[in-house]
């Protein structure tokens, strides 16, 4: 029998609204019951060690995970957390926590994708780091430059914990990651399914041509390579805000998907900074932007935009997610001119000058 945990599986950049899915896991006692039914010794002694903790990936995505517990070895200590640990579409890693003590797990999904950036979570809050972390326990998150997390409470005697996607991969995780690794590298991978078909066969010969490598790599070899080109892609794909001001900016975009247009905001840009709002290949896309700039003492100056061209969406007078853009007033949000992103290239940078901005105001935002 398989118990289900809930996680919450939503987008942290891109901030959308969070999907339920679910984690799937097996505890000791189930294992138990499948294997040694029947023998009345094995119901009753109790003297074996409990099997180890198994955290498994069965998404498309490769996974940066962390752990809150007690480490082994380290009984009668607090609950502390740690991470990263990388895990890829269709492994297990196995965790060392005390037995019978509290354990918790977070994860999100690596920065190489394109698109937002996915979570797995919980409702407990513990520290994590933006590299590599070990909290120290009582010690606030922001007194040792980490933030928090919400973290999911695992029954301590589960002992297989799978992070998985609405698609319920399961052994197809591996094919669906590879097939997101070539999506990641821009090849056309119209459906991630976890079933290796022609284009997905076509698509990972050209990439290991592409890339002078043999054909007869193994699969980690090639998840290696995937990686690494997902993380030079990444840097030239999607939409670049970058702040040329000497004010700080507040960003909003806006894009197209299988429901209609989203548009979302507001991310602050500093002087001299740069943000990545939308990391997905432009090509085929309608991507819109705005932006308004801060000026003490008097009314946000905001972007200036044609008026033949751009389009209006619904925004809020704080962080925001809307989805219909019609009577905006009447869903509590206000309209806004956007700008259009090229959509004839992969990727843009877009530098916000103050020439670039006015003194109208989008009526019913910050004064």
């Amino acid at each position: 029998m398989k118990h289900l945990a809930r996680l919450i599986f939503t987008s942290l950049f891109a901030m959308s609204f969070p999907h339920i899915v679910m984690a799937q896991t097996d505890t000791a006692q189930d294992k138990n019951s499948h294997q040694m039914e029947g023998t009345e010794q094995n119901r009753t002694d109790t003297s074996q060690s409990p099997p180890p903790w198994q955290v498994c990936n069965e998404t498309s995505y490769v996974l940066e995970i962390a752990i809150a517990g007690v480490p082994k070895g380290k009984a009668g200590t607090p609950v502390t957390s740690w991470g990263w640990t990388d895990l890829r579409p269709g492994a297990c890693k196995t965790i060392m926590v005390e037995k019978g003590t509290p354990r918790f797990v977070y994860a999100k999904s690596a920065r190489f994708h394109q698109g937002p950036i996915h979570e797995w979570r919980g409702q407990y809050e513990y520290c994590v780091g933006e590299k590599d972390f070990t909290a120290r326990p009582g010690v606030a998150c922001n007194l040792q430059n980490l933030h928090k997390a919400k973290f999911l409470q695992i029954v301590p005697t589960e002992t297989r914990t799978a992070l998985v996607e609405p698609d319920g991969f399961g052994r197809r995780a591996e094919m669906a990651g590879l097939q997101r690794l070539l999506k990641d590298n821009n090849f056309n991978i119209r459906k991630i399914d976890g079933h290796k078909g022609r284009q997905t066969s076509r698509a990972l010969r050209k990439f290991l041509k592409d890339h002078k490598l043999k054909s007869n790599l193994s699969m980690e070899e090639k998840y290696t390579a995937l990686e690494k080109g997902a993380r030079e892609t990444i840097k030239t794909v999607g939409l670049r805000l970058c702040n040329k001001t000497r004010a700080r900016l507040w960003s909003a975009i806006a894009h197209n998907n299988a429901d209609g247009y989203e548009a979302r905001g507001w991310w602050p840009i500093d002087p001299g900074k740069c943000i990545h709002p939308f990391a997905q290949n432009l090509k085929g896309k309608d991507v819109f932007y705005t932006a308004r700039m801060e000026t003490p003492g008097k009314s946000d100056k905001t972007l200036r935009v044609p008026a033949k061209s751009g389009k209006s969406f619904c925004v809020g007078p704080s962080i925001f997610a809307s989805l219909k853009h019609e009577y905006c007033r009447d869903q509590g949000y206000i309209p806004a001119r956007f700008k259009a992103v090229p959509k004839n290239v992969s990727g843009v940078r877009i530098d916000l000058t103050e020439q670039q901005f006015s003194t109208g105001r989008i009526d019913g935002l910050r004064q």
